[in-house]
């Protein structure tokens, strides 16, 4: 067991896992959505509850088939969970987007990747079978107060959920073009 704030936390209890990845195309950009399935702990909730920035973040990984990179770079998409103590409102914030609460448990956002457009596929073959792979993380957090850093991912196990899409072609992705 770990002290964090006060609070105790034996992590390593939960096997958290990702579904797996969407994919979609948006006019000419290739999105991804997935959502982390049992994330939440009593720990977790107890560390946000204290006050403690928590964020998250997901990479995202374009492959050929074979597992080679593909055409684009890896993407990294953080989100994070403040609670204003003061107020008692919870702010979490999704990359550039921001929502206030006051039950963290509401925005489940948190934990979800919502057909992120990731990359353009302007110069993507055809034909070329392509997958994308998405890992999450929590970032360790720091205690200011004593200069203290702990690593979040005790609570998961030091498993890092991780799971690949369904292959797929730039050629496909077009007949289901999805609407902006």
């Amino acid at each position: 067991m770990v002290a964090v704030l006060g609070i105790l936390f034996s992590g390593g209890k939960q096997r958290v896992e990702l579904t797996e990845p969407v994919v979609e195309l948006r006019q000419e950009t290739i999105g991804v959505s997935c959502v982390l399935q049992h994330p939440f702990s009593d720990d977790l909730l107890n560390i946000v509850d204290s006050g403690t920035p928590v964020s998250l973040r997901f990479v995202c990984r374009l492959r050929h088939s074979d597992g080679s990179p593909a055409f684009a770079r890896d993407t990294t998409i953080s989100h994070r969970v403040v609670k204003d103590l003061a107020t008692g409102v919870y702010e979490v914030t999704l990359g550039s987007r921001s929502l206030l609460g006051e039950r963290f448990t509401e925005y489940s956002q948190f934990f979800r990747l919502e057909t992120v457009s990731l990359w353009a596929v302007g110069g993507a073959d055809l034909d070329a079978p392509y997958y994308v792979e998405v890992s999450a993380e929590l970032e360790p957090i720091y205690i200011h107060a004593t200069g203290q850093q702990y690593d979040l991912m005790a609570l998961w196990n030091y498993q890092v959920p991780r799971k690949k899409s369904a292959s797929f072609t730039k050629r496909a992705l077009e007949r289901r073009l999805v609407a902006p």
